[in-house]
C-alpha cells in the first residue's frame, strides 16, 4: 500500500484534524437509518476562511437533491489530506476536491466511491460527455528531436528517453509528476522491461543511481517545465493541458494520457443507496435553466476552472473510470 494511504490511515487512528463537524454517529441517524445531517468537505476559499460562493452553490444543489429530510452543510478543511481524513472517518460524508484525493481515500477504504464527474456537452444534447470528462497530460520533446521518435510505437518512443535529461513539474503535481511517472513505470517497471523496481527511481534518481534519466529537473509549475523543454535545458519533459499551447510549433508530443476529471465522491457507509441515486439523478439532469442561479455561469459558476465552463455538465462514470488514478497511487514511494 502506498505511503500516502498509510499516512491517511494513521491520521484516522489519531483522530480527524484540519476540519470539524458532527460525524456519522448514532446521534446523527434518522429513523430510517440515514443521517439527519450530511456534511460536505471543501478546501479553503482563497478569499476567506469560509465557503466560497461556488461551494455554497454545490451545497445548495446537494440539499435540493436529497430533500428536506436531511440538513446539508459544508465545512472547510486545511488541505487535501484533511479532506480525505474527514471522509474516511465519517466526519464528512461527501467531497468534491480532487480526483487524486478521491483515489487515495478509495484505496484506503473501498466504501469511498465516486458518483459522477463532469464533461463538456460535446453534441448539444444537454448531457455531459465522458470523452470530454478528462484533461490531458503530456510528455513532449523539442520539435527538432522529432526524427528520434517517428515510426516508433509508444514503448519504443519511451526507450528513446532512456539516458536523456527529463523535466517534471513538481514532486507533488498530479499531471506533471504522478501521471508521467506512472506511464513510465508501466513500461519500465517490474511488469514491463524491469529497468526499475520503484517509482522513485524515475523522478528522484539519475541513470547512474539506478534511474532512467541522465538528469532530472523540476520546472516548479507547468509553464516552467515547458520552458525547460523548449530552451534545451532538458531533452524531454511533462506538463499538462493548455500550458504548451503557446509553444505548440516547438513541441513534439511523445505521449498523451487522458486524466479523468475529479468526481463527487461519498463514503457509502453513511450515504445510503437511495441517497446516492438521488444525487446522481439530480446532478446529471441539471441544466442552466433548472440549477441554482449562476451554477453553470462561465465567470462565476461551478466549472470556472475549465476552458468552456458554460458547456460542462455532470455525467455518471463507469466503475473503471478511475483505474488509472488507482494505478497511479499503487506502490507510490
Amino acid at each position: 500500500m502506498k505511503k500516502l494511504v498509510t499516512v491517511l490511515l494513521a491520521a484516522c487512528l489519531l483522530g480527524t484534524a484540519g476540519c470539524s463537524a458532527n460525524n456519522g454517529s448514532s446521534e446523527n441517524r434518522g429513523s430510517a437509518g440515514g443521517l439527519e445531517k450530511i456534511t460536505v468537505a471543501f478546501l479553503p476559499n482563497e478569499q476567506s476562511t469560509g465557503l466560497s460562493k461556488t461551494n455554497e452553490m454545490l451545497v445548495a444543489e446537494i440539499q435540493n437533491a436529497l430533500g428536506d429530510d436531511v440538513k446539508v452543510e459544508g465545512i472547510v478543511c486545511d488541505d487535501y489530506s484533511a479532506v480525505s481524513e474527514a471522509i474516511l472517518t465519517g466526519t464528512a460524508q461527501i467531497a468534491w476536491e480532487s480526483g487524486a484525493t478521491f483515489a487515495a481515500a478509495h484505496m484506503a477504504d473501498e466504501a469511498v466511491i465516486p458518483l459522477f464527474t463532469y464533461g463538456e456537452d460535446a453534441d448539444g444534447d444537454g448531457k455531459g460527455d465522458l470523452d470530454h470528462a478528462v484533461y490531458k497530460a503530456y510528455i513532449a520533446t523539442d520539435i527538432k528531436n522529432k526524427a528520434d521518435f517517428e515510426g516508433k510505437n509508444r514503448d519504443e518512443m519511451f526507450e528513446q528517453l532512456l539516458g536523456k535529461s527529463f523535466s517534471f513539474v513538481s514532486a507533488t503535481s498530479t499531471s506533471g509528476r504522478l501521471v508521467p511517472t506512472t506511464s513510465l513505470y508501466m513500461v519500465f517497471g517490474p511488469d514491463g522491461m524491469k529497468k526499475v523496481t520503484e517509482k522513485s527511481q524515475i523522478f528522484e534518481k539519475t541513470d547512474k543511481e539506478g534511474g532512467l534519466f541522465s538528469e532530472v529537473q523540476f520546472g516548479g509549475n507547468h509553464p516552467g517545465s515547458v520552458q525547460l523543454i523548449v530552451t534545451d535545458k532538458v531533452y524531454a519533459g511533462a506538463f499538462c493541458c493548455q500550458y504548451g499551447e503557446d509553444y505548440k510549433d516547438q513541441l513534439y508530443i511523445i505521449d498523451t494520457v487522458d486524466v479523468p476529471n475529479g468526481p463527487l465522491w461519498v463514503n457509502s457507509n453513511y450515504i445510503t443507496e437511495d441517497q446516492q441515486k438521488a444525487l446522481i439523478d439530480h446532478f446529471v439532469n441539471l441544466t442552466p435553466e433548472n440549477c441554482v442561479t449562476d451554477f453553470f455561469d462561465a465567470e462565476k459558476g461551478f466549472f470556472y476552472e475549465t476552458d468552456h465552463p458554460e458547456l460542462n455538465r455532470f455525467v455518471q462514470q463507469p466503475a473503471d473510470f478511475y483505474d488509472f488514478l488507482f494505478e497511479m497511487y499503487k506502490d507510490e514511494k
